[in-house]
């Protein structure tokens, strides 16, 4: 089940990207936190701490919690995982499925995901539309006992929505690994680019906060059209 100062974030994302805050560019305060959700001061702050590194808010000593430019909003947030819905929330994606099954682990693959081989996975491969343009190709493997149902209706949403509020996942963390390849003719025909152009990659081991693999994937970015944003907070 998710942690109470995690709901709170995520409630509080959505608030701040639908613009409930765009007029006083803050969030209320401590006492207003801790009176709305009912819950209590430690709890609030670790919420906000959320939103913090998440790159939404930043703090000004005595003042209060404000919003951080939305300048940044068409960009990857490399501290996310929610996805391309959360990051270019001024976009129209669309989700092309292009294969969803599954399959046991080879012994590459089970090494990566620190699982036996055999273990049941899911495999998804998707593209993403971006305002009707190719962007991207994710593919992602999902242990099965962790996440047992998937189906086209789920991967062409939110897979993670689906994994927070759905199955209630208790997400810890995630190692992301960044580097560029000259992209293979068939990738290449999907993203309508050359063979042999280069391509952004992100790969992304996650795991619950047992520190239990659960996801392994790798996305494949049209090198003209993606740019990643790395918030940094110096303490």
């Amino acid at each position: 089940m998710a942690v109470k100062y995690k709901e709170i974030a995520d409630q509080l994302e959505r608030d701040i990207q639908e613009g409930k805050f765009d007029e006083t560019k803050k969030l209320p305060t401590e006492e207003e936190l801790i009176k709305a959700f009912e819950v209590s001061r430690n709890t609030v702050r670790k919420a906000v701490t959320q939103l913090v590194n998440r790159g939404y808010v930043y703090q000004v000593q005595g003042s209060g919690m404000f919003l951080r430019d939305k300048s940044a909003a068409d960009y990857i947030n490399l501290g996310s995982l929610r996805g391309l819905t959360r990051d270019l929330t001024s976009k129209s994606i669309e989700t092309q499925i292009l294969a969803l099954h599954v399959l046991e682990a080879d012994e590459e693959i089970a090494n990566e995901m620190r699982c036996e081989p055999g273990t049941k996975l899911y495999y998804v491969k998707r593209l993403r539309m971006v305002d009707q343009e190719p962007f991207s190709i994710e593919i992602s493997y999902f242990i099965k006992d962790i996440v047992p149902y998937l189906n086209a209706d789920i991967a062409k949403s939110s897979i993670y929505t689906y994994l927070i509020d759905d199955l209630k996942l208790n997400i810890g963390f995630a190692d992301k690994v960044i580097n560029c390849e000259k992209i293979d003719e068939e990738s290449a025909k999907i993203l309508q680019i050359n063979a042999l152009d280069p391509a952004l990659i992100i790969e992304n081991t996650v795991c619950l906060s047992n520190g239990k693999v659960f996801e392994l994937s790798k996305s494949l970015f049209h090198y003209q059209k993606a740019k990643i944003l790395n918030r940094i907070n110096f303490k």
